[in-house]
């Protein structure tokens, strides 16, 4: 085999590259593999920009070098000539060299093994890794996202999505997240939290495909369900069962609350008040003393027993078929609005209001889960890096993870 066969193979370079010859440079601290490399003679002539064919122009400025993916010890450098075609649209440009991205000075595989690195990490750790700068990784997450956006629609083919807004940075910045709960994939990203927004994301999404969108999940936000209402009419809108019982649990601790400031200075308010997360967790993962204590409440604070049963028979409506869920929420709002407890009152108003988006979420099955779990990822990713001054360099690496349009390593099959 010759050796620049083993070297092609090594080097994870492609048959239209040819080596011309190689050299070890062990001037510095790491030796420094330099192969020169060309495409083939009868590879015909392409724009870096557009990719259209165009008669051969000039040789450009010279032999160029691109960083590579180390071997072994050694960094790698490729050198090869950068010559220019005569592109109709786009005038003189570098013509496409199968080995690296336009205008960049980093191969392809390189920029992929990098860009890996700092969606699982961060872009610090990555620059550090591989002895590039941080602007230089940055400039990588970039262009590999733009590169993948025009390969792919993300928004082609959606029938439902999870709409949620997720913290960016300190001072109520805040990003709106719209993801494919069938992939869980983030689908869009922008900056802010308003009517404006969410409009933003139907103006991408067209009218067209807007009508094909069967469900929406959110929490209660207003500004996206008045919003989704109008931009997409056929959708059912799906309040998330999650926002649903924050609401009902804090009804409940309001009631305790308001009764151990009742009884300060008594006996029975230490009791009260440490009975605060066994009201608050699910029967089911109480401790046999816990519900022994909540089922004495029923004789002891008849008032806080009533709030208890209250928040466990709005979950298990959740829980019920559509048919049977509608009659039991006409109780349930029956015997809240007429509780004595002035937060279940209220929530019984709150829960009249949303009351379509409460059975669609019971008929359909669909939550918010979704959003909340990539939220948490985001969330990941905002503190390895420690946070992101450039909103769209946040956004930037969420539709790397989140979105699914990081690259995989080189030599992944």
């Amino acid at each position: 085999m010759r050796v620049s066969t083993v070297l092609r193979m090594l080097l994870g370079l492609c048959r239209a590259t040819v080596i011309t010859g190689w050299v070890l440079d062990r001037s510095g601290h790491r030796p420094t593999l330099v192969a020169w490399v060309r495409c083939r003679a009868d590879a015909p002539g392409r724009c870096g920009r557009c990719g259209r064919r165009g008669p051969g122009y000039d040789q450009g400025d010279g032999a160029r070098r691109w960083r590579h993916v180390d071997v072994g010890f050694a960094r790698c450098v490729l050198e090869g000539p950068a010559p220019r075609v005569n592109c109709s649209r786009c005038g003189p440009t570098v013509a496409v060299v199968p080995w690296a991205r336009h205008d960049t000075v980093f191969t392809r595989a390189f920029e992929d093994v990098v860009v890996h690195d700092a969606v699982r990490s961060n872009k610090a750790s990555a620059a550090r890794r591989h002895g590039v700068t941080w602007r230089a990784v940055d400039g990588m997450c970039t262009r590999l996202l733009a590169e993948a956006m025009d390969r792919v629609d993300l928004l082609e083919g959606l029938i439902a999505v999870a709409i949620d807004e997720v913290k960016s940075k300190k001072g109520q910045r805040y990003l709106t997240v719209v993801s494919d709960p069938f992939t869980g994939r983030v689908v869009w990203v922008t900056e802010g939290r308003s009517k404006a927004t969410v409009g933003a994301f139907f103006d991408a999404l067209g009218s067209q495909r807007a009508a094909e969108l069967e469900i929406v999940t959110t929490d209660g936000a207003e500004w996206i369900r008045t919003v989704v209402a109008t931009r997409a009419p056929n959708a059912e809108i799906c309040l998330d069962t999650f926002h649903a019982m924050t609401w009902a649990t804090k009804a409940l601790d309001e009631v305790r609350r308001d009764l151990w400031r009742r009884l300060k200075g008594k006996t029975a308010a230490k009791a009260i008040k440490g009975l605060r997360w066994p009201l608050l967790r699910n029967w089911a993962n109480l401790t046999i003393a816990q519900r022994d204590t909540i089922r004495e409440l029923e004789t002891t604070n008849r008032r806080l027993f009533r709030g208890w049963l209250l928040k466990e028979e709005l979950a298990d409506i959740f829980r019920m078929p559509i048919r049977q869920a509608r009659r039991a929420l006409d109780d349930w709002l029956h015997y809240a609005s007429r509780s004595r407890l002035e937060p279940f009152v209220r929530l019984a108003r709150t829960i009249r209001h949303y009351r379509d988006s409460i059975e669609a979420t019971i008929e359909w099955g669909f939550t918010n889960g979704i959003a909340e779990a990539n939220n948490s990822v985001i969330g990941r990713i905002r503190r390895n890096a420690n946070g992101f001054h450039n909103p769209a360099a946040f956004i930037t690496m969420i539709m790397l993870d989140r979105g699914g349009l990081g690259p995989d390593l080189p030599w992944t099959p």
